[in-house]
């Protein structure tokens, strides 16, 4: 006997369809094939097979797709294998003649499905003597090593998961009601546990339209060139973790008046400044990065350009960025001597030099230094004159660091520090007089007459580094013995999971347990759509202790069955399930479930390996009919129970480890009556005998 087999996705474009109608056909199809195999031979086609497919021998096809698509020749029997959650099959054709799936089968004359609760759906419409099979995909046996390892170490939670994704991770950000911005330093890369550590391969990114790019948060649409800004804190979501001695290559730009404004680059627990021009302009900045990095965050910018025409918040413009590292550490702690007569430097807002130096200008005149400095910055400034500034105060800007100087015409010699001024090279001052020089035959505008300027970073003292206490290694997240990973496997943009109900829940029961975590793993290839609704589930929750992580890849199997070894639980609240194949994998490898029991999940979840989440039937339409008409029902979710559910899961756990440990051992068991190769062999054998010619019609 041969088989058929056709699935609309396949290896080559299931990466990048998560989230896609069907797309869940495709791994139901990969947990079908080695039953096949052991029953005949198998191809996988690409496309469906057509009248003249030439039936040689026995020939079955298999179409992993709903009903309505799957129309084969008729020369051989077609079997639809599909997934169904809904109370009604469509009776109806709302758009064409292969809508109505009771014709559909009618036609093919039989059908596997998944669970016994979709078989008894379409035996209801179809009659008792329809030839339906339940099989559910039959990956039980695949998850034997899982089981074992489970067995020999207890999960860690989120202790050594390393996942090579997408990772947006509430520990990551500085939280409030209002806003959510990442932190600086390494209080917020101690919560990035997740994130891939760069392997030091440059990296090389276009912002304009239809260009391939990192997760921008915090800025309008692309347009041709680039993007413009429209957050006061907006930033990159690499995806990767940088860390060491970096050189950045960004081209930026500002609009109205951020133009000539410091603009802080935040990599880690380093910051760089570099000042916005009117056109694009491409700087380059050295940094040193002692903590790993996932996100370039830009700030100093104000959002809103009042008085313009373009109606949009905007700061400033980004075109392009290069990440690549240095081969040498950067040199930022060298002194400088700067003087202004004679040296060739870069001025804005000063008169040309003179023999005692330069005159200023303007109230803001800026040095662009010969290298970049960084530090504690001891600052001396040698002056020949205060014209129109005796007794002013201005204030002296280095790499974010500021401090106001009271100016005397008594003295000419000023001396400051500068503490903890991030990378850069300008030093700015702002807030100076300026005016007439006194001279007929000069029209220039004078200032501060400026003589020498030494820059240098100041050595913190020897004891107080030898006398500084080790700080103790952070417990933000806990203990590895008091983690507890709850993991969810969703498509937020399928209306039955129920995600918003999942984050509430879970963290009004455990916001207080700092040891907790969600892990929602999005099934959809566009994260983009989903960054609002995170962000506002982080600012409306706030305050929590507990963790919410989301992760948005795909995964490889190695990295996906680290996640099933990490995790204590694995929570599902959906409306209704054709199978759940995440959920099947959870506890087929011995994890412990919060879920409901109705659709698919009646066949194998139960009290002795689930905290039960109640529901109810409820009025809804099938999910592909335009018309949203109420045909059929899925099953509404008792939020109460859902958040007693988190609250006696994490108390059984801390309290019990030896039923945690039993709960386990139920899905194993459970798991293996519902979905091994055993029983799958079984019913996929009397399918076979009731084919035509084979003792059936």
């Amino acid at each position: 006997m041969k088989f058929l087999v056709y699935c609309p996705l396949n290896r080559a474009n299931i990466a990048t369809s998560l989230g896609t109608a069907d797309y869940s056909y495709y791994f139901v199809m990969q947990r079908f094939l080695p039953l096949l195999q052991e029953f005949g031979d198998v191809e996988v086609l690409e496309k469906p097979p057509g009248d003249d497919y030439p039936a040689d021998g026995e020939l079955v096809y298999l179409a992993f797709t709903p009903p309505d698509k799957a129309l084969g020749p008729r020369g051989f029997p077609v079997v639809p294998v599909f997934a169904w959650e809904y109370s009604t099959i469509p009776y109806e054709a709302f758009r064409q003649p292969a809508d109505n799936w009771v014709a559909d089968l009618r036609a093919t004359g039989r059908a596997i499905t998944h669970s016994s609760y979709a078989a008894a759906v379409v035996r209801e419409q179809l009659g008792e003597d329809y030839d339906i099979a339940c099989i559910p995909a039959p990956l039980w046996d695949a998850c034997a090593p899982l089981r074992e390892q489970r067995r020999q170490s207890p999960p860690r939670g989120l202790a050594g998961l390393e996942l090579a994704c997408k990772v947006i991770d509430s520990h990551s950000y500085d939280i409030s009601n209002t806003s959510v911005r990442p932190k600086a330093g390494s209080d917020g890369e101690r919560a990035r546990l997740l994130a891939r550590p760069w392997d030091g391969r440059p990296l090389a990114y276009s912002f304009a339209r239809g260009e391939e790019a990192p997760t921008l948060v915090g800025f309008n649409d692309a347009e041709p060139w680039g993007v413009w800004s429209r957050s006061g804190y907006p930033w990159v979501m690499l995806d990767e973790a940088i860390s060491g001695d970096v050189e950045i290559e960004i081209s930026l730009r500002g609009y109205a008046h951020n133009i000539d404004q410091p603009l802080g680059l935040e990599l880690g627990n380093c910051t760089a400044y570099l000042l916005l021009t009117d056109s694009l302009e491409t700087h380059t900045l050295q940094m040193h990065v002692d903590t790993p990095a996932a996100f370039l965050a830009f700030n100093g910018v104000e959002k809103r350009a009042e008085g313009m025409d373009d109606p949009r918040d905007i700061g400033f413009g980004l075109a392009a960025l290069r990440i690549r590292p240095l081969q040498s550490p950067p040199q930022l702690g060298a002194a400088q001597q700067l003087d202004l007569a004679a040296d060739a430097l870069v001025l804005t807002g000063f008169n040309p030099p003179e023999a005692a130096g330069c005159w200023t200008a303007a109230s803001r005149c800026t040095i662009e230094l010969p290298r970049a400095i960084a530090g504690d910055i001891e600052l001396r400034i040698e002056l020949f004159h205060l014209l129109h500034n005796h007794g002013r105060e201005i204030e002296v800007w280095l790499g974010g660091s500021r401090q106001r100087l009271t100016l005397d015409k008594d003295t000419a010699v000023y001396q400051l520090t500068l503490p903890r001024s991030g990378v850069t090279r300008f030093l700015r001052f702002d807030g100076l007089g300026h005016g007439p020089s006194g001279e007929q035959s000069d029209a220039r505008e004078f200032g501060l007459g400026i003589a020498r300027i030494a820059l240098a970073v100041a050595e913190p003292p020897a004891a107080q580094a030898l006398a500084e206490p080790a700080r103790p290694a952070a417990r933000r997240g806990g203990a590895v013995g008091e983690q507890l990973l709850y993991t969810t496997i969703l498509n937020p943009n399928d209306g039955r999971k129920n995600w918003e109900d999942i984050i509430t829940a879970f963290v009004y029961a455990l916001r207080e347990r700092p040891g907790a975590t969600l892990l929602v793993k999005i099934a959809n290839d566009n994260l983009d759509m989903f960054f609002e609704d995170i962000f506002t589930f982080y600012m409306r929750l706030h305050p929590f202790q507990c963790r919410l992580v989301f992760i948005h890849g795909f995964l490889p199997d190695e990295q996906y069955r680290q996640l099933v070894l990490h995790s204590h639980f694995i929570v599902n609240a959906s409306r209704g399930e054709g199978q759940c194949l995440p959920l099947m994998e959870f506890m087929s490898s011995g994890v412990p479930a919060i879920a409901p029991r109705n659709t698919a999940m009646l066949d194998y979840v139960d009290s002795g390996n689930a905290f039960l989440v109640e529901s109810s039937p409820e009025l809804a339409y099938w999910p592909h009919d335009p018309r949203q008409v109420f045909r059929t029902c899925w099953h509404r979710i008792n939020w109460e129970t859902l958040h007693r559910a988190f609250r006696e899961s994490e108390a059984l756990y801390r309290r019990s480890p030896r039923r945690y440990r039993r709960m386990g051992e139920a899905a194993v068991i459970a798991l293996q009556r519902f979905c091994s190769m055993d029983v799958a062999r079984e019913r996929f054998a009397r399918l076979l005998e009731r084919l035509p010619g084979r003792g059936g019609d």
